[in-house]
């Protein structure tokens, strides 16, 4: 889907993308999902071997410790919650007929349905509160007193905000796709140099902060590769009842 999205950035109009193929963009989130499954099944180690490649014996996850990277992984959080609130303001002019050209209702709606339905409900409000995974640095391997779980299991060893799905992975794919979703706009304003700019940070800060969130021992790499999963399959469901043009 983040690639048909990209391509729609060639522009032809201010409030909706290009149409995107719903059909070919879910048999490719179906694989995606089937892939990940298939290999996590396979390979149940591979969360425990990617994370080791941050963790040194008996100092931790040493990037952790980092402050640039501490400053990252905070504006990739904060930009997150501007956009929610931008999406909730532009929701609100839309209402009283003063619309952010660009932003209008229905791109708003997306915006901020994406946030809500993805990152605060499902994530956050459901899979985080009891799903039970510890997270890395919590796991006898890595120097805690918690058990490794698979992550396609229910388990007992976390209480609260646990480590299946990232919740701050799931708010970095949202940005990511809502700063895609305002691009055709902003290219009307922006200088083509700018616009680029923009395009390139827009992939690379969300990608960097969810990167991190495994570099840290903050997540295992399945709770990120199924958190951005998730995101993209009800961003997807949004897309194609909020931004695609209807045929009269």
């Amino acid at each position: 889907m983040t690639a048909d999205i990209s391509r729609s950035i060639r522009f032809r109009g201010i409030a909706f993308l290009t149409p995107i193929d719903h059909r070919k963009a879910t048999r490719r989130l179906l694989l995606a999902y089937g892939v990940s499954l298939f290999l996590f099944a396979l390979w149940p180690t591979l969360d425990l071997r990617v994370s080791a490649l941050f963790h040194t014996e008996g100092a931790g996850f040493t990037l952790a410790a980092v402050p640039a990277l501490h400053v990252l992984r905070e504006t990739v959080w904060n930009l997150s919650i501007a956009m929610f609130a931008l999406s909730l303001g532009a929701l609100g002019l839309a209402a009283f007929g003063r619309a952010i050209p660009g932003f209008e209702a229905r791109t708003a709606g997306f915006v901020f349905l994406l946030y809500l339905l993805g990152p605060i409900l499902l994530v956050n409000g459901l899979l985080k509160r009891f799903w039970g995974r510890a997270r890395p640095a919590d796991i006898t391997e890595f120097g805690g007193s918690r058990e490794f779980t698979p992550p396609w299991l229910p388990a007992d060893q976390c209480a609260a905000n646990c480590s299946f799905v990232s919740g701050e992975g799931s708010a970095a794919t949202a940005l990511l796709l809502s700063l895609l979703v305002l691009a055709p706009a902003l290219r009307g304003f922006l200088p083509p140099a700018a616009f680029r700019v923009y395009l390139g940070l827009a992939i690379l800060l969300p990608a960097m902060g969810i990167a991190l969130r495994v570099a840290t021992g903050r997540h295992f790499l399945s709770d990120t590769v199924f958190a951005v999963l998730f995101v993209l399959t009800i961003a997807l469901v949004l897309h194609r009842l909020l931004l695609t043009p209807r045929t009269p």
